[in-house]
């Protein structure tokens, strides 16, 4: 199973194009500002809400000045963790040092630095990306000179980062570029700086030095530069956020690392843990930086490996499903007529091919510093990352259009304070509660899932403000009707398997009578 990635905003979709944000000869923007967020935990305004969706859609927009995006929190387990204000190497104070005879305060223990981070996979794309840019013929652009050459040296500086591996300076010198850009698909646009980059990157141009505007494309079939300087951008912000866990990170994170960064992080020791919404963060970033889409790295859909013992089913008379551990106790049944087969069907066998070991998720390709992927390798690894941390999994859930076209996959899942948040690829999303003392109800979960999937599919919503996605149908695999210690993640191949059969389980039970 794939993920859709629709064009959201060419032409040649068919679908409306996005605002046009021309640059007047004054410099001020014509766009309308970006919508606001979503709301978060207790009422408030999430800041992490409108991240992570860089790999579900193309935008295709004409803009050149625009407001950066939100700064995101940083984010980390406290452990052995450096920031501004303690240089690598300079050892991280562990507490405050109390005030001894003599005037002279005793000095804390010095942490000491962790072992370098390898240069990001697949660097001579962005040693090859800097040639292009060093390279532009900057006096006949007819954008500013002065940015141009500014975005040059960044632009060497980020190279020679990653080069090194120094992924904080890295990532100081891709934002300076507008990198990682915000989500597309209408939830935010990318800073003036970002269209620059792009426009030395090969995007098109149009306009004079007066009023200029820039094609600036980025997503799924969208401009692969930008995508793959967007890649090396989340990368960076990835690494540098888990680089001081003790005893260092490969990069991308081995399945241990990710693991011991995620528990201590989440289920931290003597001190209270995160915010969920935090906590949901720390898994996004890291999914975002270790797995591009394929659809967005030039790439096929990935086929995982085959999963061990398939199930299979058929419909009897009456046209019930019935599922057998394997296709020889199928075809028994049938020779058996218990029950007898309907006239005109056959025996399905369920070869869900779902990710269900690291190794999956890790063997498909790589591109711009992340593995290939799709919406399943992104959903595995958010599961065993958020399961990490002390979230509870509730759930995957399919996605197929009715016309068989390419499906989703999401995951709903529940953190320690009892809300319930739903993953759509690298994105994430609280469900609010309509039950007594808000509680989340099936059909909470249900709204958010279909919402979120309209994004994904780019559903614009009808004259009365209404997404209709009544052409998709959703499978719900609950965990809780699993078995073993790898029932979370089993819960993404028997969500596709209830989907062959056109059937679903409740993710939140209803109350007791």
């Amino acid at each position: 199973m794939a993920s859709i990635h629709p064009a959201t905003c060419s032409a040649t979709t068919g679908l409306p194009p996005t605002t046009s944000c021309d640059v007047p000869a004054d410099g001020a923007p014509t766009a309308d500002a970006a919508p606001a967020g979503l709301e978060g935990g207790a009422g408030q305004r999430d800041p992490w809400a409108e991240m992570a969706l860089h790999d579900l859609h193309p935008a295709v927009q004409s803009l050149t000045r625009s407001t950066d995006a939100a700064e995101p929190f940083s984010f980390g387990p406290d452990i052995a963790h450096a920031d501004a204000r303690h240089p690598a190497g300079a050892g991280t104070p562990l507490y405050n040092a109390p005030q001894v005879p003599g005037g002279t305060r005793a000095q804390a223990p010095a942490v000491a630095a962790p072992p370098p981070v390898p240069a990001p996979i697949d660097l001579r794309r962005m040693e090859a990306m800097n040639t292009t840019v060093q390279n532009f013929n900057v006096r006949a652009s007819v954008l500013p000179e002065a940015d141009l050459r500014a975005t040059q040296r960044s632009f060497k500086a980020a190279t020679e980062a990653l080069r090194r591996g120094d992924y904080k300076a890295a990532e100081q010198e891709l934002k300076k570029l507008g990198f990682p850009l915000p989500a597309p698909g209408g939830r935010g646009q990318p800073s003036q700086q970002a269209v620059i980059t792009a426009h030395m990157l090969g995007a098109t141009t149009h306009g004079t030095r007066e009023r200029w505007s820039v094609d600036l494309t980025w997503g799924a079939r969208g401009n692969q530069a930008v995508n793959d300087l967007d890649g090396f951008a989340a990368n960076a912000r990835m690494v540098n956020r888990v680089s001081w866990l003790s005893g260092g990170v490969a990069n991308p994170p081995t399945e241990a690392q990710a693991m011991r960064y995620m528990k201590a992080y989440g289920r931290p020791m003597f001190i209270q843990p995160p915010h969920p919404h935090r906590i949901m963060q720390a898994a996004s970033e890291i999914t975002n930086g270790s797995i591009v889409h394929y659809s967005a790295a030039g790439a096929s859909d990935p086929r995982y490996g085959a999963n061990p013992q398939p199930h299979a089913f058929y419909r009897d008379r009456q046209g019930q499903v019935h599922e057998f551990d394997s296709l020889a106790d199928a075809r028994a049944a049938a020779r058996a007529g218990d029950p007898p087969m309907r006239r005109g069907t056959q025996i399905t066998v369920m070869d869900a091919r779902s990710p269900d070991a690291w190794s999956d998720i890790t063997s498909q390709g790589s591109r711009a510093g992340r593995h290939i992927g799709d919406c399943e390798s992104k959903l595995y690894l958010q599961t065993r990352l958020l399961t990490q941390a002390g979230f509870k999994s509730l759930g995957s859930v399919d996605v197929q259009p009715r016309s068989g076209s390419i499906g989703h996959m999401l995951g709903v899942f529940q953190a320690r304070d009892g809300s319930v948040w739903v993953t759509s690829n690298e994105d994430y999303r609280r469900v609010p509660g309509s039950g007594p003392k808000g509680a989340v109800t099936q059909a909470d979960v249900d709204a958010v899932l279909r919402d979120m999937t309209a994004d994904v599919y780019h559903i614009q919503p009808d004259i009365h403000g209404v997404r209709d996605t009544s052409h998709l149908i959703f499978s719900a695999a609950a965990t809780r009707n699993l078995s073993g210690p790898d029932a979370a993640v089993a819960s993404l191949r028997r969500a596709t398997e209830l989907g062959l059969m056109g059937m679903s389980d409740a993710l939140i039970p209803p109350p007791a009578p």
